[in-house]
C-alpha cells in the first residue's frame, strides 16, 4: 500500500526552477530517504506535500488526501520537521511544546519522554538553545502526537553524533509502530544507516529509485597503489586517476583473482577498499564526461 504518491510534480517560482517532473511513491511502514544536494528541490516537494506552498502542475497525495489542497486533514495525520524552525524565544522549551501538544490533543508525558531520548533541557528557555538543539525540539514537536505520517527535512544538521544515533532509534522506534517516513538529506551515510528506498534528485529531476540493497550491489574496490607509474593491467581493473604519488583504479570482479595478479607486483604502497554509499551516489551527479 502506498501511502504518499507523487505523479508529474512541478514547482516553478516564475521563471526559476524548484522541481520538474518529480514522481515516486512511499510505501505503508517505510522509511524512504529523499536525497539530494541542497538546492536540488527537495526542501520544495516537502512544503508542497504539508501545504505550505502550492504546485504548478502534477498529483501528489498523503493517505488519499490531495496534496497541497487538503492541507488540513493532511495536518491531522502529518508529523512535519522543517529545516529550520522559529519559537517563541521568551518561553522555555517545554512551555512551548506544550501549546504544540495541545494543538495536536496529545499528551504532555510523550514530550518528557522524547526529550529524554534526545538529551533535550525542556527547562531552557528558547532564546539559550544553540542550532543543534534547537533541532531536537523540532523533532519532538513533529512525534509528539504519534502521526501516521512523518516528514522530515535535513533532521540531522546540528546533532551530534551520538544524538544521531538516538534519533535513528526513535525512527525505527516509529516504525514499528506503523508510521511511515519520509526523509530528506544531503548526508549520505545517514541515509545508508535507516532508509529502505532512496529516490536521488538532481536538479529538481529525479534521477532514479531503488531499493537501498540493489544500490548497494553496486558498490566496486577501490585500488589505490604507489608509485602511481606501475600501469597495472589485469581484467575489470579500470584506471581512473592519479592522486599525489598514487594510481587509483576501480576493480569490479572476483577479489580472489585480483589478489594473485597483485602479489606478483612490489609496491611501496597499496590500499583496497570497498566503495561507499556515497561514492556510489556521487557517480550519479558527474556530469557526462566527466571522471
Amino acid at each position: 500500500m502506498n501511502i504518499i504518491e507523487i505523479k508529474n510534480l512541478k514547482k516553478y517560482y516564475g521563471t526559476a526552477r524548484g522541481i520538474e517532473d518529480v514522481s515516486f511513491e512511499v510505501r505503508e511502514k517505510e522509511i524512504f530517504g529523499f536525497v539530494g544536494p541542497n538546492g536540488a528541490g527537495k526542501t520544495t516537494l516537502l512544503r508542497i506535500l504539508v501545504g505550505l506552498i502550492n504546485k504548478t502542475s502534477g498529483f501528489a497525495s498523503i493517505l488519499g488526501f490531495d496534496a497541497p489542497g487538503e492541507y488540513l486533514k493532511i495536518n491531522e495525520v502529518v508529523g512535519y520537521l522543517p529545516s529550520e524552525a522559529n519559537y517563541y524565544k521568551e518561553l522555555k522549551v517545554f512551555e512551548q511544546l506544550k501549546i504544540f501538544a495541545k494543538i495536536r490533543n496529545a499528551n504532555e508525558e510523550k514530550i518528557v519522554e522524547l526529550a529524554e531520548k534526545l538529551d533535550l533541557d525542556i527547562n531552557k528557555k528558547i532564546s539559550d538553545l544553540s542550532f543543534g538543539n534547537k533541532k531536537k525540539v523540532g523533532i519532538v514537536a513533529a512525534l509528539l502526537h504519534s502521526p501516521k505520517v512523518i516528514i522530515l527535512d535535513e533532521p540531522t544538521s546540528g546533532l551530534d553524533p551520538l544524538v544521531q544515533q538516538k534519533f535513528f532509534d526513535i525512527l525505527e522506534e516509529e516504525r514499528q509502530r506503523g508510521a511511515t517516513i519520509l526523509l530528506s538529506s544531503h548526508i549520505l551515510s545517514e541515509v545508508q544507516k535507516v532508509c529502505d528506498r532512496v529516490a536521488l534528485i538532481k536538479e529538481g529531476k529525479i534521477l532514479f529509485v531503488d531499493e537501498l540493497e540493489n544500490i548497494k550491489k553496486q558498490a566496486h574496490k577501490k585500488i589505490v597503489v604507489q608509485p602511481h607509474d606501475l600501469k597495472l593491467k589485469y581484467n575489470e581493473l579500470k584506471y581512473l586517476k592519479k592522486e599525489n604519488n598514487k594510481a587509483i583504479y576501480k576493480y569490479d570482479g572476483d577479489i580472489n583473482d585480483l589478489l594473485k595478479y597483485l602479489s606478483n607486483i612490489k609496491f611501496e604502497d597499496l590500499t583496497i577498499n570497498n566503495v561507499d554509499l556515497e561514492e556510489i551516489f556521487i557517480g550519479y551527479y558527474k556530469k557526462e564526461g566527466e571522471e
